[in-house]
């Protein structure tokens, strides 16, 4: 008898365990730091895209190469490409965290685009990931 209330108790608990797993499902932020670079022979230039999952800052590490101008893109549900923060210029070897609207204002992916703030033959560099997992040095 004993064995049949155990045995009960251990399917209720997984029937539990799947239907509250399935109806409340986990959303994950985009937080992978994949590298970035620019050439700064270029005026500007742009990152690949990626997706937005919340409404963290986005998390942005240069670390080579000359001093460059941020700013956060996203797209409208008509794709167009529009700015989503303010242009910030973060220095090199600072892990940086740009405040943005991408999600707040319906977007679901995000780019970094880049200025040059000097002429020179080289590259800009670092890591980057559009959702972050803590607040670092906070660019508005």
């Amino acid at each position: 008898m004993r064995t049949k209330i155990v045995s009960a108790l251990m399917v209720m608990t997984m029937v539990f365990s799947i239907a509250f797993g399935v109806a409340m499902p986990v959303m994950a932020g985009n937080t992978e730091n994949r590298p970035f670079s620019f050439n700064n022979t270029s005026a500007t230039g742009y990152s690949s895209w990626r997706d937005k999952n919340d409404t963290t800052k986005v998390y942005v590490f240069p670390t080579y190469g000359p001093k460059l101008q941020y700013t956060v893109q996203s797209k409208t549900s008509s794709g167009t490409v529009v700015n989503r923060s303010n242009t910030v210029a973060i220095p090199l070897n600072i892990q940086g965290s740009i405040t943005n609207t991408v999600r707040e204002k319906g977007g679901t992916v995000a780019r970094l685009k880049f200025k040059r703030l000097t002429y020179a033959q080289t590259y800009t560099g670092g890591k980057w990931s559009p959702d972050s997992t803590q607040n670092y040095t906070i660019f508005n």
